[in-house]
């Protein structure tokens, strides 16, 4: 039987990652090298009816000495009252959704008042149950609420108040802090354990419903009235959770919430308290892979982010792929070999497509079917290539390494590297840096019921125990070594044949 699940919907979703409006992403500025902002402490008041935000941010920035001043960004739709940097007011400049504030030394306390009516990164949407409002920071959307460096080179800690009148509910990204409810307000404290990239930081204020669920670690369900019992659909998170920190370690940020919420795609990977489509709360298999995605975002993506926009990849491709391998974990090989064949039915500009683009004029162009399948496909190549045992080891030791700190992808292959003791050079040029993917020529002999095949040499496939799946109309699924080169097949009608996990063109 064939498995339809979430992997399907999140890949066709991918591209409406635009955000939960139509605005366009700020232009933001670009990251200066040597600056980091390293936490922020974010004091937010919003009404929910107006939209209305007042903000005060104060941001702990480390940076040359130099420098001379660092450049955030804002949208322009917040007026920015004070700038202090020590508790000093100073002259800050101001250049649409960039702001440029004088610093000197090494190391800058810089703390901003604002206020507006958010024109992107902040949505609200009626639904049956109520007034939803909440925030998409994709790529760089949450400059419309929080200054900062809005690319993911650099990660912060978020430490956010926000105030709310008493009637609404509030969800953030992070562990909650403490709550108060005084007269009409109420105020939630959410702060990230770890480091995060500014997209994945996050808040919802809705009427919500709260479930939370026994496991290894703190697990909290947020759902909407209308959608309260499709809960149960989440039975299996504290497994799925101990699953994944069984082969890449202990979960980053120590909790685990999933919120709904109007998305126009399926999810975002929100640190520790991902967004998901409301839509998916009808569909429990669907749901349930899409969660295993965003869960994996935690280490891959989160945790470790990418060096650059172009290195999308890292976070997509490993999140794709082993949402599969805990699916094989959970539920078998046959459904671990039915995810890898949907994830490698990719079109053929996207497979051919190099995973690390040469140049990308925006992040949004990014967001293809390449860095969640080709990338996902690549990780099952590279498994193949090392061995399971050194492959996980890789993959381990590359998050203790990159721990809160931007992974390139030539970083990346030197942790292979060092694990494996092997020159990958030739296989990420081949595969990573390289267009094209190999041809699989098939050839059909009905009188002798016979299969054969042969893969275009050069592209490390052979020896390495690929995978063909053969189907054929009223014949059960075969599994082949794609070594064998040929197979016999019981009926008559012409065979479907599919990579499995890897990409080829099959003729």
């Amino acid at each position: 039987m064939r498995r339809i699940g979430g992997l399907a919907l999140l890949l066709a979703l991918a591209a409406c990652r635009s955000g939960g409006g139509v605005e366009d992403a700020p232009d933001v500025p670009a990251p200066q090298p040597g600056v980091d902002v390293q936490r922020i402490e974010a004091v937010l008041s919003f009404d929910p009816e107006t939209m209305t935000l007042v903000g005060r941010a104060t941001l702990t920035i480390a940076h040359p000495d130099t420098v001379g001043r660092v450049w955030l960004g804002l949208s322009g739709a917040m007026e920015v009252g004070t700038v202090e940097v020590g508790r000093q007011p100073v002259a800050a400049e101001r250049e649409g959704a960039a702001l440029a504030v004088p610093v000197s030394g090494v190391t800058s306390v810089v703390t901003l008042a604002y206020r507006g009516v958010p024109d992107v990164g902040v949505y609200r949407e009626e639904t049956p149950s109520g007034l939803v409002v909440w925030t998409d920071g994709w790529p760089t959307r949450a400059a419309g609420w929080l200054p900062a460096v809005h690319h993911p080179s650099d990660p912060l800690v978020l430490d956010l108040t926000l105030e709310v009148p008493r009637r609404w509910d509030v969800v953030a990204s992070g562990t909650p802090a403490g709550e108060t409810v005084e007269n009409d307000s109420r105020r939630a404290r959410f702060v990230t354990s770890e480091s995060a990239p500014t997209y994945t930081l996050a808040w919802a204020v809705a009427d919500f419903a709260f479930t939370d669920q026994s496991g290894s670690v703190s697990i909290r369900h947020v759902t909407l009235a209308q959608d309260s019992a499709s809960v149960a659909f989440l039975s299996r998170t504290p497994a799925l959770l101990d699953t994944l920190a069984a082969f890449l370690g202990p979960l980053p940020y120590g909790r685990f919430a999933t919120v709904e919420v109007p998305l126009v795609y399926a999810g975002m990977e929100n640190a520790a308290a991902p967004f998901f489509q409301t839509e998916l709360y009808d569909a429990p298999a669907a749901l349930e892979e899409v969660v295993i995605h965003e869960a994996v975002h935690q280490w891959w993506g989160n945790d470790v982010t990418p060096a650059d926009w172009r290195d999308l990849w890292l976070a997509e491709g490993p999140a794709t792929y082993l949402t599969a391998e805990t699916v094989r974990r959970l539920d078998g090989l046959e459904a671990f070999r039915q995810s890898l064949v949907q994830m490698a039915l990719l079109d053929r500009r996207s497979a051919a497509r190099r995973l690390v683009p040469a140049r990308l004029a925006d992040p949004e162009d990014a967001l293809t079917a390449t860095p969640y399948q080709k990338g996902g496909a690549v990780l099952h190549l590279l498994r193949l290539t090392l061995g399971d045992e050194v492959f996980f080891r890789a993959l381990r030791q590359t998050l203790r390494t990159y721990d809160d700190r931007p992974l390139s992808t030539a970083a990346f292959q030197s942790e292979l590297e060092e694990v494996s003791g092997r020159d990958l050079d030739a296989f990420f040029q081949r595969w990573v840096y390289g267009t094209g993917v190999p041809t699989l020529r098939t050839r059909w002999d009905r009188a002798t019921g016979t299969l054969s095949w042969e893969i275009e040499s050069g592209w490390g496939l052979e020896r390495v125990g690929a995978e063909l799946l053969v189907r054929q109309s009223g014949a059960t699924d075969q599994y082949v070594p794609l070594d064998d080169g040929v197979a016999s097949l019981p009926g008559d009608e012409n065979p479907e044949v599919f990579p499995v996990g890897w990409l080829a063109e099959v003729r």
